[in-house]
């Protein structure tokens, strides 16, 4: 049979940020935090807030979709419940950052986003904290939501592996839904999927059809219309925000992968199978 195991490593080196890119969003990242501070301090009655980085950045699990962009999160802690209303709150960050890019700023339902076009966003979500508050507040335009993403984190390193290969197996099915032209599940979705799935193999091309099939088999009621990907953190929402047609949509592609995938590892020819993971993954996959 054919073997594509390090071909799916030079996939997750291609779909992930390079040193450069790294070094460049850290600067960003620090740029937005002083602009942030300094807003906040030149303003008597607000608090000063810290700063935390989160989602897939946080989790080694972010990719660059096929624009060559991705995005993160940098999350604005108050140790403090605020005075002023949330929708407040989140306005006085975007006064903070308006002016940061030439491409705009966005305030958006629980997040700000400070959009640098043609190489990443960074979504900067707004909470407090208090030290009697078991779990943090997110500020969004219908109020505070409690919401947890350290938690969600935390979670996920204590399921990881020791040779990485649940983290490639994230990359690898974000980058798949990332090659697809209709609506996805979230990133995070599939990050819980996987991990809740996730079938180890000495080989990552196996490990990826073997958890994508154990995933299939959460499609039976949820493709009904009541199946949901529980988040494991605080608030457990669901986090599949698809309506019907997109789950239709979802459910083919995800099925019509799943036999593209069996097909190119149970064939004998290597060139074969390269170019079926080419057409699922796009140029991102190596085929010499």
């Amino acid at each position: 049979m054919a073997n594509a195991h390090n071909h799916f490593l030079k996939l997750e080196q291609n779909v992930s940020i390079t040193a450069s890119k790294k070094k460049k969003l850290i600067a960003s990242r620090k740029a937005l935090e002083k602009r942030i501070t300094d807003h906040f301090k030149a303003h008597a009655k607000l608090l000063v807030p810290k700063f935390y980085i989160q989602g897939s950045f946080k989790m080694g699990t972010m990719v660059i979709d096929k624009e060559g962009s991705y995005d993160v999160d940098l999350g604005v802690y108050f140790l403090e419940k605020p005075n002023i209303e949330p929708l407040s709150l989140q306005k006085n960050v975007f006064n903070g950052v308006k002016n940061h890019t030439d491409t705009g700023v966005e305030q958006r339902d629980k997040c700000i986003r400070v959009i640098y076009k043609g190489d990443f966003d960074i979504d900067i979500p707004v909470y407090y904290k208090t030290p009697s508050d078991k779990h943090p507040f997110l500020a969004t335009k219908n109020g505070w939501l409690e919401s947890d993403p350290k938690e969600l984190c935390d979670w996920f390193k204590t399921k990881n592996d020791n040779n990485g290969q649940l983290k490639r197996l994230v990359k690898y099915l974000k980058s798949w839904a990332n090659h697809r032209s209709k609506k996805m599940p979230s990133g995070i979705a599939f990050t819980v999927w996987v991990t809740n799935n996730y079938k180890p193999n000495s080989r990552d091309d196996k490990a990826f059809y073997d958890t994508a099939k154990a995933i299939e088999n959460c499609f039976g009621s949820f493709f009904n219309g009541d199946t949901e990907v529980i988040n494991p953190a605080t608030p457990k929402d669901n986090l599949l925000k698809l309506d019907f047609d997109q789950r239709t949509n979802f459910k083919e592609a995800f099925r019509q992968m799943l036999k593209d995938a069996e097909q190119a590892i149970q064939t004998n020819s290597n060139k074969k199978a390269l170019n079926i993971w080419k057409q699922l993954f796009g140029d991102k996959f190596p085929v010499i």
